[in-house]
């Protein structure tokens, strides 16, 4: 008798799991006046002067039929892979990038990006940073991105030269891709 209750337990544990509701996509909802009165402009994309000093470098000696974007999310660069079937997976996976952003993306003119570019200050030096830091120069090269690190105090215009050098070069050697 008793080797009948157990066996109907498991079965009822087995159903039970097999009958669970599936991972359910989140909803957007309506904002509210309150929550559209809680957000304001920014003064300026870049949240310090080394951020603005880079940019300015970058589009000073920026080649033709290439753009430089600031503030870019990793969900615009990259994506979960399309034969990942799970949602809850891929929900997973994505929360690992939706709220991330590198600060400087290279382009051609088709979209297809060229460079990734990080200026590591003094907040990439605590443990956490140096975690996310690393996690995100694993997937760009995994995805075949090439993503550059720079540091605050390096010569910006440099920097720049040596990059748009390079840029150019590769996408003379790209030219059919």
């Amino acid at each position: 008798m008793l080797e009948l209750l157990i066996t109907a337990g498991i079965g009822a544990v087995f159903w039970l799991v097999l009958r669970r509701a599936k991972w359910p996509v989140p909803k957007s909802t309506q904002a509210d006046r309150q929550t559209l009165m809680a957000y304001e402009a920014c003064e300026s994309l870049f949240v310090n002067a080394p951020e603005q000093a880079l940019f300015t470098a970058l589009l000073r000696h920026k080649q033709p039929g290439f753009h430089v974007m600031a503030k870019v999310r990793l969900e615009d660069i990259l994506r979960v892979k399309r034969a990942i079937k799970d949602t809850r997976l891929r929900w997973q996976y994505r929360g690992r990038i939706k709220s991330r952003h590198v600060d400087f993306i290279i382009c051609d003119g088709r979209g297809r990006v060229i460079y990734a570019i990080e200026l590591d200050g003094r907040s990439h030096l605590d443990d956490e940073a140096k975690m996310v830091d690393g996690f995100k120069d694993a997937i760009f090269q995994h995805a075949g991105i090439n993503l550059l690190r720079t540091k605050t105090g390096t010569d910006f215009n440099r920097f720049a030269q040596t990059l748009w050098k390079n840029t150019e070069a590769e996408s003379m050697f790209n030219l059919d891709n």
